[in-house]
């Protein structure tokens, strides 16, 4: 076996990293410049940071796994490598980032309407939800390919 599928599942887990990384930094930092704001929703956006971060996180975590798959898996070519992690990695960065995006659309619209913090909740999760199954698919195409 040669060496590239080691390169691949580097990638695979390092290039979602990043993504994922500087997306649950600004979800944070959402998250916190809102608080300095409004220090009264606190403990509302307090759960929500952290549920959304956590959903985010979720792409990384399938990465990981191809990442892992790739390393430990015997006789895995080049090829085979390579695509498990194009498979993974560009469902699982655009998830990420398409998450993030809703959780910083809610914190801010739970800015404007505290009222409205239970439906706006409720709603980002369906949305990220939908949003998540292109990294599942993602994740599902590239365990296809590693062992089929």
């Amino acid at each position: 076996m040669t060496e590239l599928p080691f390169l691949y599942a580097a990638l695979s887990i390092g290039i979602v990293w990043l993504v994922v990384t500087l997306s649950e930094a600004w979800v944070a930092k959402t998250s916190i410049d809102t608080v300095g704001k409004n220090p009264e929703l606190n403990d509302e956006l307090k759960g929500l940071t952290i549920l959304g971060i956590a959903l985010v996180e979720s792409a990384a975590i399938y990465a990981l796994l191809v990442a892992i798959l790739i390393t430990f898996t015997d006789g895995v070519s080049a090829t085979k490598a390579m695509s498990a992690m194009f498979a993974a990695v560009l469902p699982g960065v655009l998830a990420g980032l398409g998450e993030a995006s809703i959780v910083v659309a809610a914190i801010k619209a739970i800015q404007r309407n505290p009222s409205a913090a239970s439906d706006i909740r409720g709603n980002m999760i369906i949305f990220i939800a939908l949003v998540e199954s292109a990294a599942i698919y993602g994740l599902v195409t590239a365990l296809l390919i590693l062992f089929k």
